[in-house]
């Protein structure tokens, strides 16, 4: 990918995850799949124990009642729904960016789609942090108030489908976690990595804003 310009009044800090630039994929993996299990264990108490007493008193909310279908039927419904919850999250972080005023794309990379903006564009710390929690947030909020409608053969299928969606949602928590930690008027974009632009402490303007500047010139 070709190198961007820095926007006016700033330079180019480090990647996001620079202390990890070298970790071999192994490393990912095992402590992905480990540190996976902390969001995973908050939805487990938050979604998946309130919902089965929920189904123990009957669903009594629930819009239909529960069907009589084959076993091989409930799975193709179970692999179908994670499957259009993993699509729907990366949809919902490119609504969050095209929301927030940006261009949004979806890229290709290790075997995953992920959503970023256009190539030359900034996010903001405050942009950023809220485009990554987006998917996790809507579809947990959401999902929920879906459980309460549902027969229990369906509802507890949409359960695994969010429970899997909080345990994925570590990639972007950890992303939210390390933006947080720079100054509010830190730029972030993707640039082979997600690159981190601070202050030059050392430029002089009277612009009142460098992203806006930075984008009409582009």
């Amino acid at each position: 990918m070709n190198s961007y310009s820095a926007p006016p009044g700033y330079v180019l800090q480090s990647d996001l995850f620079h202390d990890l630039r070298n970790t071999p994929d192994w490393y990912w993996i095992l402590w992905g799949n480990l540190l996976a299990l902390l969001p995973l264990g908050i939805a487990a108490l938050l979604l998946w124990l309130p919902y089965q007493f929920y189904v123990a008193l009957g669903t009594p909310l629930a819009l239909f009642p529960d069907p009589l279908i084959p076993e091989w039927l409930k799975w193709l419904i179970g692999i179908v729904i994670i499957a259009v919850s993993m699509l729907l999250h990366e949809l919902l972080h490119t609504a969050a960016l095209r929301v927030l005023g940006y261009g949004a794309r979806l890229n290709f990379a290790r075997g995953y789609f992920y959503a970023t903006v256009e190539r030359g564009q900034f996010l903001t710390r405050r942009d950023y942090i809220l485009m990554s929690l987006t998917p996790l947030s809507v579809m947990t909020l959401c999902g929920a108030a879906l459980l309460l409608f549902l027969p229990p053969t369906f509802g507890q299928i949409l359960l695994i489908a969010l429970l899997l969606n909080a345990a994925a949602s570590v990639g972007d928590l950890s992303v939210a976690s390390r933006a947080r930690r720079y100054p509010p008027d830190t730029l972030f974009t993707d640039e082979g990595g997600i690159k981190v632009y601070v202050r030059d402490t050392t430029f002089s303007s009277n612009l009142s804003n460098p992203l806006k500047t930075h984008r009409e010139s582009d």
